[in-house]
């Protein structure tokens, strides 16, 4: 392996073990989410003690699930895609739109993830909290923050795959840069 090869090697393992943790992480959270469900119902239906603030709780808890599986689902090609038209285009033509394509998508996210900050701050000083149990609302912020900053990473290495794999005319795709 050549030197410039390394550390984009052990970049992109650092960008599926902080994938795979965001992954795990969300999977607890839904564990907690079916836990906290659980004890509620069962609570209501047994004892007619509810779990106070359950569905406030779920509410939030359902909001960091989602964030935690951005990078995933990007990365397995779970996404929604119609490639109707793409299909149609010739390798050249669809290697262009699929760069074009990484590159407005690593821009909104980004505006996303940093706009996120931006919010959770604001939200730190302005003290806002939840209404039932007055849970602070901006780790919600830093964590979409985080979720999409993830996501960006997970872009940047694809759209650096998809610039490799770019058709050049004398070499065989997926070959890299000839030398």
């Amino acid at each position: 392996m050549s030197g410039p090869d390394r550390p984009r090697g052990r970049l992109s393992a650092g960008i599926d073990r902080l994938i795979r943790l965001s992954l795990y992480g969300g999977m607890g959270w839904v564990m907690a989410m079916m836990l906290l469900t659980t004890v509620d119902v069962s609570g209501r239906a047994f004892l007619s003690r509810p779990v106070t603030g359950s569905i406030e709780l779920n509410r939030l808890m359902l909001a960091v699930f989602a964030v935690s599986g951005l990078a995933y689902t990007h990365r397995e090609g779970a996404n929604v895609r119609v490639t109707l038209l793409l299909d149609r285009l010739p390798l050249a033509a669809r290697a262009i739109l699929e760069v074009l394509s990484h590159l407005v998508s690593i821009t909104i996210v980004g505006l996303l993830a940093w706009q996120s900050g931006v919010s959770g701050v604001e939200e730190i000083h302005a003290g806002t909290t939840t209404d039932a149990l007055g849970i602070p609302i901006y780790p919600l912020y830093f964590l979409l923050a985080a979720g999409a900053f993830s996501l960006c990473l997970e872009m940047a290495r694809q759209l650096l795959t998809a610039l490799a794999d770019f058709p050049v005319p004398g070499r065989q795709r997926g070959s890299g840069p000839a030398r």
